[in-house]
């Protein structure tokens, strides 16, 4: 009986060193992680003005070229972002914001950044990056949203991403 407890006593000390070492050893990681990170804090921050200015429209009704509170479509709600945010003045049509900047691909996407989808053969839709996976855009059904690329629907109808050269320093 003896020898049994304090064999469960050795198991549970073993086990609590073991716990113990896994957390140091995490927090080194994060630790590692969180240096790695300084230098984008500048992204944090386009992140944080993009998330706020989203605040702002969240909700707003889907309206085929509107361009107010009332009703705004895709490319109005980019224009308006960028203007707003970055103070940078952007085409008024998806297809011509698509030709803004250059190609980024996708493993690399920064706030600010367009993401561009091809809905059906004529149909094109825009919207901007907010962090890695989410982007903000105005939905027909649900208005201004925020939506993941990789949603089933997103990841079918992905097209390209561009980043524009437009004087934006991140």
């Amino acid at each position: 009986m003896i020898f049994t407890r304090a064999f469960t006593l050795i198991k549970l000390g073993c086990f609590a060193s073991l716990l113990l070492l896994s957390g140091c050893v995490k927090q080194a990681t994060t630790v590692s992680q969180s240096s790695i990170a300084i230098p984008s804090s500048p992204l944090i921050k386009v992140e944080q003005q993009l998330l706020g200015y989203y605040s702002d429209w969240e909700g707003t009704p889907y309206r085929l070229g509107g361009n107010s509170r009332t009703g705004i479509d895709c490319s109005a709600f980019v224009r308006n972002t960028y203007k707003n945010v970055f103070n940078v003045d952007v085409p008024r049509t998806t297809l011509g914001q698509a030709t803004l900047g250059y190609s980024v691909d996708k493993s690399e996407l920064l706030p600010g950044d367009l993401v561009l989808f091809k809905t059906s053969r004529t149909v094109r839709h825009v919207g901007v990056v907010v962090n890695g996976n989410k982007f903000m855009h105005v939905s027909e059904k649900k208005g201004v949203k925020i939506s993941a690329l990789d949603n089933v629907y997103w990841r079918k109808k992905y097209w390209k991403a561009v980043r524009p050269d437009n004087g934006i320093t991140i």
